[in-house]
């Protein structure tokens, strides 16, 4: 078992013994003899006492320790110190070692009492050893100062910083596992963290300079400075531990005491280092970076970009980071690259020359000179001479480093803002500029009359840009200083919005006359004749026509016959109207749309059904008379004196009409992006009433409806996993002659394809190359990615691609955020889109309106599927193919859109942050926090980690922020960052979306003027009032399990509300508010979900007294929010009866737990635009629910849930739109009303844990329906 030694002691002792194990390792090398100085606080009478002296106590006190853990374990041989200082501590340093040993060792019951004994007796003790331990470091820091040279040997030095730091992490870690320490420990957390961070530093600086330099004379002022910090360092986590033991109040009282001193632990002496590092240079060491060596400079690098990180996130001049943002950022990117070199992963450092290898050696060594100098200097409003220089002359050397390793880092060149939706980012950017004139925050300091100007510029230029992009390589070159110049005011406008800068209206001062010279170079373009309106139009209109230069290339033609499909369409070209009608199918790239396509239009029946056919490819691009003669060539007959190709557009449409007239035809049109190709042909497909046909295959969803056809579109499916199986293995070729092995190998291989024939042709054509004992290889290195690099699945994706439009490009490139298969909430993916400004504005609808467009768009081209629809339709979860996923990734990357990094490696080796602008995190907290990260461009950062867990971020985590003070976009829903509100997020005044997990919410909240969306993942409690400050607030979201917030509506009246939130959950409303002022604040509002609450103790009952004098009327009056359409009510706890007013335009109502009658549901019933109800947990009570005249005029979802109901009666018609009924846990349910089975459009009857009774009733209710004429009705009874 283990004890209370071992379960709470055991910790604590272990950190005690590590605080003693580093003093002792600190007297090595002093003479046992050594008096200790006297402290500030002892009295006059105490005795000198000698350091060997105090060695004997600590030994009696480890005596003590001897007794502590098992019985079993004790010794008896008495503890002999022998003389010499450095003796005795080798003797403690052993026994230190077997009481550790102890310490992990199982206990018994009967040892309990005894080792709780043992700790008391050893604290007792300990309190007069610390006073004197305290006395000796004292000694030693007086002793230091007065020396020239240091105490102790590199070595020995590194030694006793490795055990400091050890000692360090003992107390951090205590932190993290010790519930009992953390309310003690949280004021010095992330003070004791850097503090960490500065001794790793110091020792990663001390190994570099030791095997650069040759004589290590050179040192002795760095090593004399490290060791009187150390020892510093030391003595301060001793005090500090010793506070801590003493308790929570004790520290409290201490607690600024301690703060002082640990700032005062400060081991980066510029100055000392930069005589090190110049030492170094001018010793000429020959060392050359080789494997150990290798690391030490590695780690160097990483402790300088730990330093720049710190310097440049804690500097108060904005004003000039700005005007040197290129310089830091290439200064930061450099010593990433330095880095990853030195990382040398996949030997890419032992691939570079010995000479350059020598170089980077002292590329190093000059850039922790470069790191010093600024730290010397500050980031002032201009660097010192020597700075200047020594950091011009590094970035010009970093410059060679990255010529040398170009091939393999791919470096990107400048500029590399976004290549997507450049229009649209400039249409966001203007309707920023509005906002900006009326924008009240003092730190933005720009006149009217210079944002007009460049509005009315930058509107000119958009224009221009619509007309003439793409279409020739000088305006493709002028769009690109454009963008430049637009992606650079950007950052200077965020930049003054966000820090008080003085220099700014000089920098935008510039920017808008660059914007005017391009301008003025675009009008004499416009207005030239070789650029003029005709001539690119008819530029415009031949490219768009003409046919792709280069066709797919052709893969062999293998078939799985899939019946059932190949049938269905068949039977729609065959069968039906005698009319002409078109036959759909439809699907995502790679489902073997036109391979269906040639199946059918090869079959037997069909050659035998139709007098004519003809495949037409239309594709993408295409030219009318191209097609006109695609068609002609299958139909007609050659003659010598008929040349198609000569005759007009006009007269190739007059031959196809004639050729088809009277005759039974099929017309495959293949690959059809829109209507307009549609168009351009029908009038010469004929409609003589004999069953002809037009078979089109497409990726657009809608299509069918758009050319408006009678079939129902074919919507071609993901095939099996054996199906998948069988494909694969007719294109293998190879039937019998696979072993059990390879069948097994090949199956999984071939579900790893996930149904899509494209991949499983790919991956096959892979497999068709290979041995056998290969294919395992295959299987473990099969990847979506791999796959989507492959020529033919790239040409299909990057021509459904090509087809969007621009801004449907930038959502469907933000899908590469997300992990492959995961299920996306269609809510969040929408209000992700609206913050990054992808989603444009319009007179009639709301944003998210138009994003849901958007999402629709995607779907029906078939490039986003369906995971899980809502109640009455709408998408709730939708995901994307892995293929389409990696593809939309690469995509993303190629245009500068996105960096997605997974992993501690991808974030260690990242070294190209430059015009970022969203970055996507998958790993450790820990990694996360360690590589500090330095992208000032980015506006989006979202953060999975690497499980699907909660993921508790100590206090230190918040400082990251400080580097990312653009961000538009923070989500961090998977962090706790614990009780407190990180300050640092409250700096984030451009935020639209924040995401995250924390207790509770500040009033400075409302500096976040722009935020629309606001998503906590924990119960919070109460918001404060300043909430109804945000103006730009559209959705406020609180989860979990308990997770609800309080809003109180007190004093506001002269509040303006919030006017544009569109979401609220969950909120928290009290019978005794007054509902009429709090939904006045709240004009906008479409979704709730609340909480009511029916008292609130003494709170409440105060609050009642004052806004109701004394009484609750019980009433929560919602009828006054007019454009509310989802309402989602529950409560914990009915101690009283109340009512609500519903809002007459609800669309979706959910109750839960409210106890009401029956009889209640009277006031529901008459809510005339009402389609979804659900009625769950007892919100209802009676055993008897007789509907009478209770009508749902508009319902199409009905749920009863949970219910202690026995009998639903009612013969009217109740439901004459309901389209699906879903019972769940209905135990007592006997009866069901009769008039189920004659509701018309009733789709979907769903039974869950109900009787067998009403699995009878249900069934009953199908046979009628199918009476009636439905028999597509579905009828889903799972066992009770």
């Amino acid at each position: 078992m283990r004890d209370f030694a071992a379960a709470v002691l055991g910790p604590f002792l272990e950190i005690e013994l590590k605080c003693l194990t580093t003093f002792v390792k600190c007297t090595l090398g002093w003479s046992e003899y050594l008096l200790l100085k006297k402290s500030e606080d002892d009295d006059d009478e105490v005795a000198a006492v000698s350091l060997g002296s105090l060695l004997c106590k600590i030994k009696d006190a480890l005596f003590i320790l001897r007794d502590f853990g098992s019985i079993s374990q004790r010794e008896n041989a008495s503890l002999v110190l022998v003389e010499g200082t450095d003796r005795c501590c080798f003797v403690l340093f052993d026994e230190i070692q077997k009481i550790f040993s102890r310490l992990r060792t199982e206990t018994s019951e009967e040892d309990v009492d005894r080792n709780r004994d043992v700790w008391f007796r050893f604290q007792e003790n300990k309190k007069v050893l610390g006073q004197e331990i305290n006395r000796a470091y004292i000694t030693f820091f007086d002793c230091l100062s007065k020396l020239t040279s240091p105490m102790r040997d590199v070595n020995e030095l590194m030694e006793l910083i490795h055990t400091v730091v050890d000692n360090l992490t003992a107390i951090l870690n205590s932190y993290d596992h010790e519930p009992e320490l953390r309310f003690r420990l949280e004021a010095f957390y992330v003070r004791l963290q850097n503090l960490k961070v500065k001794l790793r530093s110091l020792r990663s600086f001390i190994c570099f300079a030791k095997f650069r330099v040759i004589e290590h004379r050179q040192l002795e002022n760095l090593l004399i400075h490290a060791e009187i910090f150390t020892l510093k360092a030391a003595h301060f986590l001793y005090m500090f531990w010793d506070y801590v033991m003493h308790g929570t109040n004790f520290i409290l009282i201490k607690r600024d005491e301690m703060l002082q001193k640990i700032i005062l632990v400060d081991p980066f002496a510029p100055e000392i280092h930069i005589q090190a590092l110049q030492a170094l240079k001018a010793s000429g060491s020959t060392h050359s970076l080789e494997m150990k060596n290798n690391e030490i400079a590695r780690d160097f690098v990483d402790s300088l970009l730990g330093t720049l990180w710190t310097l440049l996130a804690n500097s108060s001049n904005t004003s000039f980071l700005i005007s040197v943002t290129d310089q830091m950022q290439i200064l930061y990117e450099g010593l990433l690259l330095l880095r990853t070199l030195l990382t040398n992963q996949q030997g890419n450092f032992d691939e570079l020359r010995e000479e350059m290898k020598d170089f980077v050696a002292d590329l190093v060594n000059e850039a922790g000179t470069v790191v010093c100098l600024l730290c010397v200097n500050g980031v002032k409003d201009g660097f010192a001479k020597e700075t200047n220089d020594a950091l011009c002359d590094f970035l010009e050397k970093i410059k060679l480093i990255k010529v040398e390793v170009r091939n393999k880092y791919s470096v990107p060149s400048t500029p590399n803002f976004p290549k997507t939706n450049q229009l649209g980012f400039i249409d966001f950017l203007l309707e920023n500029l509005k906002e900006l004139t009326n924008c009240k925050i003092n730190s933005v300091i720009l006149e009217e009359d210079q944002i007009q100007v460049f509005e009315k510029d930058l509107v000119f230029l958009r224009s221009f840009l619509h007309k003439f992009v793409d279409q020739h390589e000088e305006l493709q070159s002028l769009q690109s200083r454009v963008m430049e110049v637009v992606y650079k005011a950007e950052f200077v406008i965020d930049s003054l919005m966000v820090g008080n800068i003085e220099c700014s209206p000089l920098l935008f001062e510039t920017i808008v006359e660059e914007m005017k010279d391009i301008k003025i170079e675009a009008m004499e373009i416009d207005e030239s004749k070789k650029y003029n309106t005709a001539e690119v139009q008819k530029f415009t209109k031949t490219s768009s026509l003409m046919p792709s230069q280069g066709s797919i290339p052709i893969i062999d033609e293998v078939v799985l016959k899939l019946d059932e499909e190949t049938k269905a369409i068949i039977d729609q070209l065959t069968r039906g109207s005698v009319h002409l009608d078109v036959v759909t199918i439809v699907g995502m790239p790679g489902l073997g749309k036109t391979t269906l396509a040639k199946v059918v239009y090869n079959d037997p029946s069909i050659t035998y059904h139709f007098h004519i056919r003809s495949w037409c490819c239309v594709s993408q691009t295409y030219r009318e008379k191209d097609l006109l003669l695609q068609i002609l060539d299958h139909i007609t007959v050659k003659h010598p004196n008929t040349n198609l190709k000569q005759m007009s557009e006009d007269d190739l449409h007059e031959q196809l009409r004639k050729h088809l007239k009277g005759k039974r035809y099929l017309m495959v049109l293949d690959d059809l992006w829109g209507t307009k190709a549609w168009n351009v042909l029908k009038n010469s497909f004929p409609d003589d009433a004999n069953a002809s046909r037009v078979l089109v295959t497409s990726q657009l969803q809608d299509l069918a409806s758009e050319i408006k056809c009678n079939s129902i579109p074919h919507t071609l499916r993901l095939l099996t996993n054996d199906e998948s199986w069988e494909l694969m293995k007719k294109k293998l070729c190879v039937q019998e002659c696979f072993s059990p092995a390879m069948h097994v190998l090949g199956k999984e291989i071939a579900s790893n394809c996930k149904g899509l024939p494209l991949t499983i042709i790919i991956v096959a054509g892979i497999l068709s190359t290979l041995e056998q004992d290969g294919w395992e290889e295959v299987l473990r290195s099969l990847s979506s990615e791999s796959v989507s690099r492959t020529e033919q699945c790239r040409y299909t994706l990057e021509l459904s691609y090509k087809h969007l439009p621009d801004y449907l490009k930038s959502c469907l490139l933000y899908f590469g955020l997300f992990r492959e298969d995961e299920f996306i909430s269609t809510k969040r993916l929408v209000w992700l889109w609206i913050a990054e400004g992808f989603v444009r504005k319009t007179e009639l609808k709301t944003l998210e309106e138009v994003a849901k467009g958007y999402m629709m768009d995607l779907i029906k081209r078939s490039l986003v599927m369906v995971e899980k629809r809502g109640s009455i339709g709408g998408v709730k979860f939708c995901k994307i193919h892995d293929v389409i996923h990696d593809f939309s990734l690469a995509k993303a990357r190629e245009e500068n859109f996105l960096q997605l990094l997974r992993g501690v490696n991808e974030l260690f080796t990242f070294h190209e942050a430059g015009e970022v602008r969203r970055m996507c995190i998958y790993s450790g907290s820990k990694d996360f926090e360690d590589v500090r990260l330095f992208c000032p461009h980015v506006r989006s950062l979202i953060y999975f980690g690497l499980d699907c867990d909660r993921i508790v971020y100590p206090p230190s985590f918040s400082h990251v922020f400080c580097m990312f003070r653009l961000l538009r976009v923070l989500d961090m829903y998977q962090i706790d960052v614990g009780d407190v509100f990180p300050i640092e997020i409250e700096l984030l005044i451009l935020l639209r979306f924040l995401s995250l997990s924390v207790k509770s919410v500040p009033p400075s909240i409302a500096n976040l003027l722009y935020l629309e969306t606001f998503i906590l993942r924990r119960s919070i409690g109460l918001l404060p009032d300043t909430i109804w400050k945000m103006k730009n607030l559209r959705h406020l979201l609180s989860h979990g399990r308990w997770g609800f917030i309080l809003l109180w509506s007190h004093n506001l009246e002269n509040s303006c509300g919030l006017c544009h939130l569109q979401t609220m959950s969950t909120i928290q409303l009290f019978c005794w508010e007054n509902m009429v002022k709090k939904t006045k604040l709240l004009p906008d509002i479409r979704k709730l979900k609340c909480q009511l609450s029916h008292y609130s103790g003494e709170v409440s009952a105060g609050k009642c007294d004052m806004e109701s004098g004394g009484k609750c009327d019980r009433i929560y009056a919602l009828d006054s929010l007019t454009k509310l359409e989802s309402l989602h009510i529950y409560t914990l706890a009915v101690r009283n009866e109340f009512h609500i007013a519903f809002p007459m335009n609800l669309k979706k109502l959910t109750l839960a737990r409210l106890q009401w009658q029956w009889s209640e549901i009277s006031s529901i019933g008459k809510l005339r635009n009402l389609e979804v109800l659900k009625l769950r947990f007892n919100s209802f009570k009676g055993k008897v629910w007789d509907m009478e005249e209770v009508e749902f005029p508009k319902l199409q979802y009905l749920e009863l849930n949970s219910l202690g109901i026995v009998n639903w009666t009612g013969d009217g018609e109740h439901f004459p739109c309901l389209r699906k009924l879903v019972l769940k846990h209905l135990p007592k349910l006997v009866e069901v009303p009769s008039c189920l089975s004659c509701i018309s459009m009733l789709e979907m009857i769903e039974v869950r844990t109900c009787t067998k009774s009403i699995g009878d009733l249900i069934k009953e209710i199908e046979e009628g329906q199918k009476d009636l004429g439905n028999e597509g009705i579905r009828i889903l009874i799972h066992d009770p």
